[in-house]
């Protein structure tokens, strides 16, 4: 049987979480009329929950067999995980959803009918901020700061083609996986650590696909207090450094002049007081200080090639913004 859609949810194992979203996939309006599918890809690295997310699954399967599939991937990695489902699924369009958003009711029928409405090769849908959390002033004030949790709206109600791909609400025409291929499965969470929805995203354009943002297919992403930290900031940029040299092999000359202008650009800010351009420039420094650190243990072997100030630019570096984190936090 071929579905319309296929739901693609990726989990470690947050099951309060998980089960909130397949809660919400369940009631969605209109699903009667659409052949569609939910692919829950269990990649918890403990067993005992992953016991727990296949039951979940399952729970749901009893009443609707064939609707709800659990596939298990032993190995660690959002990317490889989906990549392990995308065969199985039998969508044409193929939907991302990260385990740790709620879908409004609405969801299921806006992202199909974007499909059939308009000719983009990607859709990407909207990631708000819960109900309850948009007048909270101690979180939209650290939101402002750090930006770490990745919340994606713009304004007005109307279709347009953007650039970008943000992972945790987007959906796809599976034909289109034909030119682009699956997943990078060096990076996102579990590997790298971030990134994976970027670089798919950019090769996306690069083979000739359109992106399209739909407002209205809305998701609320959870708040993780736990992100909006001095120390989460740090480590989400480290890890988006060590991500983007895996896929954008900038030389080592090329990362040494952006770190440089994060530098200068650091204290210019820090000198006028403007925080936000401070703490962007900030995340810029713990960005590019990881992928030096990365180039350079990469031409270990040619040290031709490896200009001699790299190693006092980094250590400057630390002076400004401290030591980098000796292990990356893997986040979904």
């Amino acid at each position: 049987m071929e579905f319309s859609i296929s739901v693609l949810i990726p989990t470690q194992g947050r099951v309060p979480q998980l089960r909130r979203l397949l809660n919400g996939l369940a009631h969605q309006e209109k699903r009667e009329c659409i052949t569609h599918e939910i692919v829950v890809a269990n990649n918890a690295q403990d067993e005992r929950t992953a016991t727990v997310v296949e039951g979940l699954v399952q729970s749901y399967g009893t009443g609707e067999p064939g609707r709800w599939l659990h596939l298990r991937e032993l190995k660690p990695g959002k990317s490889r995980s989906l990549n392990a489902a995308i065969p199985r699924a039998k969508g044409k369009i193929l939907a991302f959803l990260d385990d740790d958003v709620e879908v409004v009711p609405s969801w299921l029928g806006v992202t199909v009918d974007f499909f059939q409405k308009y000719s983009y090769d990607v859709m990407q849908g909207s990631i708000l901020v819960p109900p309850a959390m948009q007048q909270d002033q101690r979180f939209l004030r650290l939101l402002q700061r750090y930006r770490t949790i990745c919340y994606y709206q713009k304004p007005g109600l109307e279709v347009r083609q953007i650039v970008s791909l943000n992972a945790a609400n987007f959906a796809l025409r599976r034909e289109l996986l034909a030119r682009t291929g699956l997943f990078d499965e060096r990076i996102g969470p579990g590997a790298s650590g971030t990134s994976m929805d970027v670089e798919f995203g950019e090769r996306v354009l690069h083979h000739g696909g359109t992106i399209g943002y739909e407002p209205q297919s809305v998701v609320y992403h959870d708040v993780d207090w736990s992100r909006l930290t001095e120390s989460y900031f740090r480590s989400r940029h480290e890890m988006q450094g060590r991500s983007r040299l895996i896929y954008k092999q900038s030389s080592v000359a090329a990362v040494v002049g952006n770190l440089l202008r994060a530098i200068a650009t650091f204290g210019l800010c820090a000198i006028v007081g403007n925080e936000r351009k401070k703490y962007r420039a900030k995340g810029r420094i713990f960005h590019y200080r990881a992928m030096l650190g990365s180039a350079m243990r990469s031409v270990t072997q040619k040290p031709a090639a490896q200009p001699s100030s790299s190693p006092a630019i980094v250590s400057f570096a630390e002076k400004i913004v401290g030591p980098p984190r000796s292990t990356p936090e893997h986040h979904q």
